[in-house]
C-alpha cells in the first residue's frame, strides 16, 4: 500500500497484494484508513499458490501480460517482469509517505522503498508465518512456534521439535536462495549499490499481524507489531430470499455449509472425491449449502437436500442460527470467522497453511481434522454428526468467540491506530529493535558463550600450570631437608 501527500489530510493509496481470500483484510484497512487520507487509487497484485506464487495478475497498475508472461516461473522471474513494466516504474515520478505490503513476499517491492525512500509497514495476512516477523528482530524459536507447512502446534515432542527445526532451516536454507536471485534482480533494476533483501526488510517500520493469541498462539512481539486477527470479521446479516428459503425448508434440523475458500476450487476436485461427498450429503438428514464453481450438471445424483452455488454470503450464513456445522478446507481467514460467529468445524486440509490451522482447531476443542488422503463417506458422515450431536465442539467455538470478542478495541481500529500514527511520525522508526541488525549467534549470545568458553579454557590452564610449578616448588622445599640431614651426617662422621 503506497500513500502519497497531498495535502495535511489527503492521501493516495495505492495497494500491491496476494491471495485473493486475504485481499478483503487490507481492503479493510483501505476503507477505513481513506476515511482519514483522500484515497484516489487502489493497486492490487493477484498470484496463485502458496507460498510459491507461480500467477500474477495486477490491476490498475501494471499490464497483466506483462505479468502473466513470466507468472509461471519462480519469484525473482515475476519480480522481474513487474519491475521491469513501465507503468511500475511511473511509480518513481511520485513521491509517497507509506507502503503496505504482504509480509509473506515483499521482497520485490522492497526494491522500490529503498529507491524511493519509502517507509513501509507489513501486513501478515498469514497468521503463521513468522519470517518477516523474525527478519525484524521478534523471537521465533523452533520449540514453540509450528512451521507453517506443518501439523504441529506449540506443544511439540523431542520428535516434532526436530522435525520442525529441520523445516524451519530446509525452508530458510529455501528462502536464502530465491532472494540471492532476487537481488540479483533488484541490481539489476535498481544498481549495485542496493542492499541485500534481508538488510532491507529488517528497516519495516510496523507489521500487522494476522493473529492473536485465542486464535494462533501466544507470541512476544516488539512494539512495531500488533496483532489485528478478525480484521474482516462482521455481524452476521439476513440471507437473500432464496437462500433463506431453501433453509427454511430443512425444518428445525437445520442445515450444513460446505466451502473449500477462495483458493481451493471445489469443481476441480478429483472425481472420486466428488462422488464421496455427494454420498455422504445424501446421508445427512440436514440441508446442505455447497459452494461449489462449476455446474451442477457436472454432479451425478445429486440429493434434493442439497444446494449448490458459486458463490455465497460465507460470514452471513456462518452467523445463522440454523446453521449446524461448517466443513471447510482450514484455510486462516475461514477459522477466523468460525469462532467469531462460534461454529463448530471440521476441516479437510489441501495445502499450505491448512494443516496447522486446523492442528490449533483441534487443541481449542471446536474442530475435527479428516485427512482427504484416506478420507471415506463413513468417515466424514460420523465427523459431522460428531460435531454437531456432541455439545463440547459447539460450547467450544462459543467460548473461544467470547475470548475473541472481549477485546480493548476492534482489529479494525488498531490498524487503523497504528497506519495513521506511523503516517502522523514519518515512519515511527522509534519503535523498532536493535535486535533485527543482529545475526543469530549475536542474538543467543553464541559469541559471548564461546568468549566465556574461552576463557574458563584459559583460567584451567592457568590454574593447572600454577598448580603445577606450586607442586614443584613442594617438592624442591621437600627435598632440601634431606639434603641438610645428609650434611650433618657427614660431618659427624668427620
Amino acid at each position: 500500500m503506497l500513500i502519497r501527500n497531498i495535502s495535511k489530510l489527503r492521501t493516495e493509496i495505492i495497494i500491491p497484494f496476494g491471495n485473493t481470500g486475504y485481499t478483503s483484510v487490507l481492503r479493510k484497512i483501505y476503507q477505513n484508513v481513506s476515511k482519514n487520507w483522500h484515497v484516489l487509487d487502489f493497486l492490487e497484485l493477484q498470484h496463485t499458490g502458496c507460498g510459491h506464487p507461480n500467477g500474477y495478475t495486477r490491476r490498475n497498475k501494471v499490464s497483466q501480460d506483462t505479468i502473466l508472461g513470466t507468472g509461471e516461473g519462480p519469484h525473482f522471474q515475476s519480480c522481474d517482469a513487474m519491475l521491469g513494466d513501465e507503468e511500475t516504474k511511473e511509480l518513481g515520478s511520485r513521491s509517497f509517505n507509506l507502503a503496505i505490503l504482504d509480509g509473506a513476499f515483499p521482497e520485490c517491492f522492497l526494491g522500490l522503498m529503498h529507491q524511493y525512500k519509502i517507509p513501509f509497514m507489513y501486513i501478515n495476512t498469514v497468521g503463521f508465518y513468522t519470517g518477516s516477523i523474525s527478519t525484524a528482530g521478534n523471537p521465533g524459536s523452533y520449540a514453540i512456534t509450528p512451521n507453517f507447512y506443518s501439523r504441529f502446534t506449540d506443544t511439540m515432542s523431542l520428535y516434532e521439535r526436530g522435525i520442525n527445526t529441520a523445516m524451519q532451516i530446509g525452508q530458510e536454507l529455501m528462502h536464502m536462495y530465491v532472494m540471492r536471485r532476487t537481488h540479483l534482480v533488484l541490481r539489476k533494476h535498481f544498481g549495485a549499490h542496493i542492499p541485500h533483501p534481508y538488510e532491507l526488510s529488517r528497516n519495516v517500520s510496523f507489521i500487522l499481524q494476522n493473529g492473536h493469541a485465542v486464535l494462533s498462539y501466544p507470541r512476544a512481539f516488539n512494539p512495531n507489531v500488533a496483532e489485528v486477527a478478525c480484521i474482516h470479521c462482521k455481524p452476521a446479516r439476513k440471507l437473500p430470499r432464496n437462500l433463506e428459503d431453501f433453509i427454511g425448508t430443512s425444518g428445525v434440523s437445520g442445515f450444513i455449509y460446505v466451502s473449500m475458500g477462495s483458493s481451493v476450487k471445489a469443481a476441480n476436485m478429483p472425481e472420486a472425491l466428488r462422488r464421496m461427498l455427494v454420498k455422504t450429503f445424501a446421508r445427512l438428514p440436514y440441508h446442505v449449502l455447497w459452494k461449489y464453481e462449476g455446474s451442477s450438471e457436472d454432479i451425478k445424483e445429486l440429493t434434493a437436500n442439497v444446494k449448490l452455488s458459486r458463490w455465497l454470503p460465507q460470514q452471513d450464513i456462518l452467523g445463522h442460527p440454523m446453521l449446524r456445522a461448517f466443513v471447510t478446507h482450514g484455510g486462516l481467514l475461514s477459522m477466523f470467522e468460525t469462532v467469531f460467529h462460534g461454529v463448530p468445524v471440521v476441516t479437510m486440509p489441501v495445502f499450505c497453511d491448512h494443516d496447522v490451522n486446523s492442528a490449533k482447531a483441534v487443541v481449542d476443542g471446536y474442530a475435527v481434522k479428516l485427512d482427504l488422503r484416506t478420507l471415506s463417506a463413513n468417515q466424514l458422515h460420523k465427523a459431522i454428526m460428531k460435531v454437531i450431536h456432541d455439545p463440547r465442539y459447539r460450547n467450544a467455538a462459543q467460548y473461544r468467540q467470547k475470548l475473541l470478542l472481549d477485546q480493548r478495541s476492534t482489529a479494525l481500529d488498531t490498524a487503523v491506530y497504528w497506519t495513521e500514527y506511523v503516517l502522523r511520525h514519518n515512519g515511527a522508526y522509534h519503535l523498532q529493535s536493535p535486535s533485527r541488525n543482529m545475526t543469530w549467534w549475536q542474538y543467543y549470545l553464541l559469541d559471548v558463550l564461546a568468549v566465556f568458553l574461552f576463557l574458563f579454557y584459559s583460567m584451567i590452564l592457568l590454574l593447572k600450570r600454577m598448580d603445577f610449578r606450586s607442586e614443584k616448588l613442594q617438592s624442591l622445599h621437600l627435598l632440601r631437608p634431606d639434603l641438610h640431614s645428609n650434611a650433618k651426617t657427614k660431618s659427624k662422621k668427620l
